[in-house]
Order: C-alpha cells, then structure tokens, then sequence
C-alpha cells in the first residue's frame, strides 16, 4: 500500500510541475489580426501590411519579419520590416505602388520576447474580385525553417505549429502518465 501511495504522490508532485513548465513553453507571439485581414477581398492595393501578435516581440536584426507575395509568385514588399516602436505587438511592412488584382500571400515570422520562440506562418488576401483569383491550392505548411517565397492561388490561414517549434520540452507533461504506468507495472511484479 504504502508504494502505491508514493507513486501517486510522485505522480501529483510531477504533474503539478510539468504542466506549467509544457504550457509556458507552447506560448509564442501568434496571429492575433493583419490589416489586411485574412482571407479579406479588396477594392485597391493596400500600401501597407500590419500584424498584430498576441505578445511582444523581441528586438533582433532579422528575426521579425513579413514577406509579402504576388499572383505570380514575386515578392511584391519593400522588405522594410519593422516592429512599432509604440506598440510592440505590431509588426509592419510596406508593399510597392500599382499591384495587380490577384491573390497575395503574407509569410511571417515573430520571435517572441516573453519565451524567445520563434513562429512562422502564413495568411492570404485578394485584391480585386474574389473569382478573379486563380483555382485553389492546396494550403502551405507552417515551419519553423524559413519558408520558399512560391506563389499560392488562394488565401490561406496556417496556424498550425510544428512539433519542433518547442524544442520539446512539452513531452515533460507526459512525464507524469510515464510515471504512472511504470509505477503501476512496478506494483503489479512486486505482488506477482
């Protein structure tokens, strides 16, 4: 009785310290919103693309950056990305005069200041009409190398981290469960 009562309070005292530790590493500085908005159809070019991250960013050369794509595939920003310095969940990048109607594909990075993560992601809008744009394609993956600047026919919002992106710190909230199962395979040969 008494080894079934110190796996249990093993078990508790890791899973009460793995947890937060797996849950504060999986937070990094996410979409929050874009100006344009994602999968937004519009009138006129927009000159500008704001992203807003649900942290602070941190302040490093080329760390932080938006990358802005054309219908054919081009790099159509003036590769001008900041972080504003009022408002460091925002990041910005200017786009170049007259762009064609089409579909456009924003690819972002953002390094957290609260955890040091980075993440990458993308999202779409189109300029003109909607059915103007070309059939759809199959969406890109989110990963934490830096991405191919290809062209992608429709909008598309990935906001799904790759398992590397945590460095896999994570797998310590399976620690408990481990524990847990070996504890009870320990208890079951020693009554055996």
């Amino acid at each position: 009785m008494r080894h079934i009562l110190r796996i249990g309070l093993v078990t508790l005292l890791l899973l009460l310290t793995g947890l937060p530790l797996a849950a504060s590493v999986l937070y990094h500085a996410d979409y929050a919103r874009s100006e344009p908005a994602a999968d937004e159809v519009l009138a006129t070019p927009p000159t500008q693309v704001k992203v807003w991250f649900t942290q602070e960013l941190f302040r490093r050369e080329g760390e932080n950056w938006l990358r802005v794509t054309g219908p054919d595939g081009a790099r159509v920003d003036l590769d001008d990305t900041a972080v504003d310095d009022n408002d460091r969940t925002l990041l910005t990048v200017t786009l170049a005069d007259d762009l064609p109607d089409g579909a456009y594909r924003v690819e972002w990075r953002a390094l957290s200041a609260e955890d040091g993560h980075p993440k990458e992601s993308e999202f779409g809008f189109v300029v003109g009409e909607a059915s103007s744009a070309p059939a759809a394609a199959a969406p890109a993956v989110t990963s934490t190398a830096a991405p191919a600047v290809a062209p992608t026919a429709n909008p598309v919002v990935a906001e799904t981290p790759t398992s590397s992106e945590s460095g896999g710190l994570p797998c310590l909230s399976a620690a408990p469960l481990a524990m847990l199962a070996l504890g009870t395979v320990l208890v079951k040969r020693r009554r055996g």
